[in-house]
């Protein structure tokens, strides 16, 4: 009878064990599917596209990935862009550069490196959220030396995108201030806009 005590004791660490053992086993192939796609990508002969899954596939899933068309690996087809800033968006820098030399100005900054959304959201409405963010960018964020957020600049622009942006940012207490690409204000004014004074 103690022979079956043992037993008894037993059968529920084997199975511990084993399913350790398992979920060991499924995070290392995970781990080293990952590796070799950041070697090739780092490689530069990444050619994967949404088809490619995070975790390892199988053989019949593999194989039909494999069997997809590959986008060319033309570097040709790009070129590098006349300018990062258009004229106006140059000359609103320099005013703001200027008129806050104590502050850091970005340029074409997404939406989402502004403002986020609450932890209270979650799932797939949060990823929605998310996903609209993304979709935004705004002209010029100004920052203080700690690059805490102080104000958004942007050309005025009547579109759905813009009322979503004002909305945003008033909610997450950013002031937005909105400029005329014809008419942009000195330095002194600039910063009375800026810093709300």
């Amino acid at each position: 009878m103690p022979w079956l005590m043992s037993v008894l004791f037993l059968v529920p660490i084997g199975a511990s064990a084993f399913i350790f053992w398992a979920y060991q086993k499924k995070v290392a192939q995970k781990n080293a599917a990952r590796d070799e796609r950041y070697r090739r990508l780092l490689a530069g002969d990444l050619q994967t596209s949404t088809a490619v899954a995070v975790t390892p596939l199988s053989g019949k899933t593999e194989a039909a990935v494999s069997s997809l068309p590959l986008p060319p690996q033309n570097a040709a087809m790009y070129s590098k862009k006349a300018r990062l800033l258009s004229p106006p968006e140059t000359l609103l820098y320099y005013v703001m550069k200027a008129g806050l030399p104590d502050h850091e100005i970005f340029a074409h900054v997404d939406l989402s490196a502004v403002v986020e959304v609450p932890q209270t959201v979650r799932g797939y409405e949060r990823e929605q959220y998310q996903r609209r963010l993304a979709r935004c960018r705004v002209d010029f964020v100004v920052c203080d030396k700690n690059t805490n957020v102080v104000a958004v600049a942007e050309f005025e622009a009547k579109t759905e995108d813009a009322a979503f942006k004002i909305a945003c940012l008033e909610k997450a207490g950013i002031r937005y201030v909105p400029i005329d690409p014809a008419a942009i204000p000195k330095r002194e004014a600039i910063r009375r806009l800026i810093r709300g004074t």
